[in-house]
């Protein structure tokens, strides 16, 4: 063989080499690429149902604050104390944010809402008073705070 044939078959065993370290490297890189896009798959799907829960979370608080509004003042008791702080009234709801009936125990969601009285001046219901109603909306195991709506009524002359 001669030198010339020599240097031949030497460049392509370095070649052959080369091709080898290249694959290994290539394959490494999707191993990494593909074990992040698995890692992120999981998080964009569990995302997409937070933002649900919580949206939905949000509505039910939206539409208990307006049932409570739609009582009109003189209507819209305040929450019994216990212990110097008001008991929520408890009303369940189920995943898609259908309410459950007054008889419903547990659900999916939980609005909890409370009546205090604010101002009351003379212990008559008049032009002076002012109420507040805030209402939290839970997960069913009381885990997860979803939203809270808040707002103030006066007597306004009804």
């Amino acid at each position: 063989m001669t030198c010339r044939g020599r240097t031949a078959v030497a460049r392509a065993a370095r070649n052959r080499a080369m091709t080898i370290i290249e694959v290994l490297m290539a394959a490494l890189i999707i191993g990494i690429v593909a074990a992040g896009a698995v890692a992120s798959w999981s998080l964009s799907s569990r995302a997409a149902g937070n933002k649900r829960a919580t949206e939905i979370g949000t509505a039910i608080a939206t539409s208990e604050m307006e049932r409570l509004k739609a009582l009109r003042y003189p209507y819209l008791t305040p929450s019994a104390l216990q212990g110097g702080q008001p008991v929520p009234t408890v009303r369940w709801y189920d995943r898609l944010g259908n309410w459950l009936g007054s008889a419903a125990v547990s659900g999916d969601f939980r609005a909890e809402s409370t009546v205090t009285v604010i101002i009351d001046r003379d212990s008559e219901t008049n032009s002076e008073d002012m109420k507040e109603i805030i209402v939290d909306v839970w997960d069913g195991t009381r885990t997860t705070h979803y939203s809270t709506a808040r707002t103030l009524l006066t007597f306004g002359g009804v």
